[in-house]
């Protein structure tokens, strides 16, 4: 630390330590500020800070927002915070102008970084813009002011306090650049890039534009009725419905935030004239337009830190809008749409929307999505060839879902690219190969997450129906080809089976007959014997079948003797501490609803799975360690972000109801019990800390006592699935001559010592003479190992990929040199 610095933190110190004699009341206003005036003259660091060199004063600045921050976590420190944002007012306005511009940016980065905390109400941004001209604006300070006014938008309704629209409006002048037009007032980037376009046009067609967007402006209702569809496409054929089309979709192009930082949400003014113009593109049912309005939706919904999506009145426009078109192309983008949005408000709209298409068209909604599929071009192999003058595009389709694109000269040989002739004289087919690449990566995307939906919400379908779009259909057949199914004749005979070339094969290879088959249903492990299960593994394995998910290898959980015990709920996946903000985003990903909690506000969120098809929903409660023990608020308090949100939750019981009523463990079905228990499982896996200290049984959320969570002498599914998967990994990497599967854990035999890593949680043990010792294997350690498993016909879990990670760093332990890790090699 240099001289200046040391001075300016004395200073600081000096400051704070007076603060506690900070006024924040007096007898009038009067009063109140002669009070704050007696305040700072009797206090000996405001009258050093004035006094002190300007390398001192550049060095208070600097380290302000550091200080301001640290108080600001000190449980609201409500006296010095004032204080020190006053103390950094007088610094402004004593420092030598102009300020460094580095300086500058550093100050608006962290107050930017601080964003919804208390720095945000004490920090004196506006002081500090005012002492900017725009010639001192670098292109590093534009672009963290850029990122500044995209937090200072109004609400998606339009609203800002007076303040913050001075401030933003003093932001916009910073940030603006010679050459810029800038924005007309009641436009926003995007209608502005609209309205400069229609200028441009001839007299007649400009107010034929002009009267259409104001038609869309005009849009209030959520969607429209049918007086104004009416007038719309009166529009619309005046001006010519082919001009309106192919101008729409690239206006839709430029999404819906176009020029803007990727945190930046449409103002009112965008958002207002983007809602009709997604209704009027919808009238025409066109294909081009439903995957515009898709492509629009999915950055609408898209999630932006801290603000929320987009613009999720503009995102419900297009499902609403995808779900009154007619043709089949609007239901494969809503379904794309399902598997990508994570806003449990959207899902169910999305749902909605394809629930009331499928009535409309008098079919399942299983049944409209297998028919609204489109083939892409694929052949059976999955590859797809466009001609394109003398240069032919071939698009190809592994099993993990990757598209490769690759473009070939008239005699065969592969190019690096297309030719620059063929991307000038025929760029929009070049585009559209390019585009085909992408809708076939979506697309798969969402086929196979809808299948894997069938576990929990199953499905069964006729043969017929089965053979022409699971079997025979270029892309939901290059999925159906390689799961397991089960062939029932509507009575008690079922057998399992998997396409196999010419027809279906059981899993000892012999033919499976379909004669009398009238129903077929997606094969999960836990309805079948331990026997079959094996045995459809070492059948996929020995094939080399790369399945879309893990079927065959899929983790499956049963109702243990504690669930039978406690009845309504089970602890098996209790009392670990997790990362929460990592939760709540796995549990968006895998279809559950939960909402970040803090010590001090909305606490008591449950993350929810809804199962419509049972008629039942899952709760899983989570719990901050200061509502189990509250001698750990203030411990709680120091492990927030700056928006006050707790880092930490804590695991507890897994709840199932049906009408609002307790569903007993033994009644939940098998499935339905096993799939939840999977992803409670995930997510205690890969968001875990450690062991929650402060679990206990909570019963009924208050009585009962804590049981183990799995009995050691028996060896679960789960673990057996992970012995298994190992036994078959292990050979085929360099360190199988060190380990060993046993039951219920991998040994590992390095040079130091032997090693214990146990199958169900991972906890990993040191052999020695004197007893079994437990490391703890640094999480960037394991991160650093190098696994190829692309030619694996499996995925591993979290946990089974952890348990060989972990065996990786300890056959070579005289490799290791993490000093964590070596102190705990020490004898104790």
């Amino acid at each position: 630390m240099t001289p200046a610095e040391n001075e300016a933190l004395k200073l600081h110190e000096t400051i704070c330590a007076a603060a506690r004699d900070y006024p924040r009341s007096g007898g009038s206003v009067g009063q109140l500020l002669q009070a704050l005036t007696d305040w700072r003259s009797n206090n000996s660091g405001f009258e050093a800070l004035k006094r002190a060199e300007p390398n001192v004063q550049l060095c208070f600045l600097d380290h302000s927002l550091d200080w301001l921050t640290a108080e600001a976590k000190l449980n609201g420190n409500l006296q010095v915070c004032p204080a020190v944002s006053e103390a950094i007012q007088l610094a402004l306005e004593r420092v030598p102008k102009p300020l460094p511009a580095e300086l500058v940016c550093r100050l608006v980065r962290g107050y930017r970084q601080a964003w919804a905390s208390l720095v945000q109400l004490y920090f004196p941004i506006r002081p500090l813009l005012s002492l900017l001209t725009r010639e001192q604006v670098t292109d590093e300070l534009r672009a963290e002011l850029q990122k500044l006014y995209v937090l200072l938008a109004p609400s998606p309704s339009g609203k800002i306090h007076e303040s913050t629209k001075e401030l933003r409006d003093r932001v916009a002048e910073l940030m603006w650049k010679e050459g810029e037009g800038p924005i007309e007032a009641g436009r926003g980037p995007w209608s502005h890039i609209v309205f400069n376009e229609v200028a441009a046009k001839d007299e007649i067609t400009r107010a034929g534009w002009h009267a259409l967007l104001e038609h869309c402006r005009a849009l209030e209702q959520a969607a429209p009725g049918a007086k104004w569809r009416k007038r719309a496409r009166e529009l619309m054929v005046a001006i010519g419905e082919t001009d309106v089309l192919s101008t729409l979709l690239r206006w839709f192009r430029l999404g819906p935030t176009p020029g803007q930082p990727p945190g930046a949400r449409p103002p009112i003014e965008d958002s207002a004239y983007q809602k009709g113009a997604v209704w009027c593109l919808s009238l025409t049912d066109q294909r081009e337009a439903a995957i515009a309005i898709g492509d629009f939706g999915a950055a609408c919904l898209r999630k932006v830190p801290m603000l929320g999506a987009v613009s999720q009145k503009i995102g419900f426009a297009c499902v609403q809008a995808l779900g009154t078109m007619e043709t089949r192309e609007p239901v494969a983008q809503l379904t794309r749409l399902r598997s990508q949005v994570k806003y449990s408000v959207a899902r169910r709209l999305i749902e909605k929307s394809l629930q009331q298409t499928a009535e409309r068209s008098g079919v399942s909604v299983g049944e409209l999505e297998d028919i609204s599929v489109g083939h892409y071009g694929l052949n059976p192999e999955g590859v797809a060839e466009i001609v394109i003058a003398d240069s032919r595009a071939v698009v190809r389709l592994s099993e993990d879902g990757q598209v490769a694109l690759t473009w070939h000269n008239s005699d065969g040989k592969l190019l690096k690219s297309p030719p620059a002739s063929l991307r000038r004289e025929f760029a929009k087919e070049v585009r559209s190969v390019a585009r085909l690449k992408t809708e076939l990566e979506q697309a798969y995307a969402a086929q196979r997450a809808r299948l894997e939906l069938l576990f929990t919400s199953p499905r069964s379908m006729s043969l017929a129906h089965w053979r022409e779009f699971f079997i025979d259909h270029p892309l939901l057949g290059f999925l159906g080809r390689r799961v397991i199914w089960v062939f029932s004749d509507g009575q008690e005979s079922a057998q399992s089976g998997m396409w196999s070339g010419t027809g279906v094969k059981d899993s000892s290879g012999s033919a499976v007959s379909l004669d009398k088959t009238t129903k077929v249903t997606l094969w999960h492990p836990a309805v079948s014997g331990k026997a079959a299960v094996q045995q459809w593994r070492q059948r996929v394995f020995a094939t080399g079948i790369r399945q879309p998910f893990r079927q065959a290898f899929r983790e499956f959980y049963e109702v243990t003797d504690e669930d039978q015990q406690t009845r309504t709920y089970s602890n098996r996946f209790a009392g670990i501490l997790m990362r929460q903000h990592q939760l709540a985003s796995l549990c968006r990903a895998r279809g559950w609803e939960y909402r970040l909690m803090s010590t001090d506000f909305d606490g008591g969120n449950v993350p929810t799975r809804r199962l419509p098809q049972w008629n039942m929903h899952v709760e899983f409660y989570v719990d901050l360690p200061p509502d189990r023990d509250h001698s750990l608020r203030q411990s709680g308090l120091n492990e927030q972000t700056g928006a006050g949100i707790n880092l930490f939750v804590g695991s507890d019981q897994v709840r199932f109801y049906r009408d609002s009523k307790e569903v007993a463990m033994a009644e939940v079905p098998v499935v339905v019990y096993s799939e939840i228990m999977r992803d409670v499982d995930l997510f205690t896996s890969v968001c875990a800390v450690g062991e929650d200290e402060t679990w206990t049984d909570q019963g009924d959320r208050g009585m009962g006592i804590r049981g183990d969570r799995l009995d050691p002498k028996e060896i679960s599914a789960v673990i057996a699935l992970r012995a298994d998967m190992l036994a078959r990994v292990l050979p085929r990497t360099q360190i199988a001559h060190r380990c060993r599967v046993r039951e219920t854990f991998l040994e590992v035999r390095g040079q130091l010592g032997t090693y214990r890593i146990h199958l169900g949680w991972g906890e990993t043990e040191l052999i020695t003479d004197s007893g079994i010792r437990r490391l703890r294997i640094p999480q960037e350690i394991l991160d650093a190992v190098s696994l190829n498993l692309s030619d694996l016909p499996l995925d591993l879990d979290h946990r089974t990929e952890m348990i060989l990670r972990k065996a990786h760093v300890l056959a070579q332990d005289w490799k290791i040199d993490s000093p964590e890790l070596v102190r705990q090699f020490a004898p104790e």
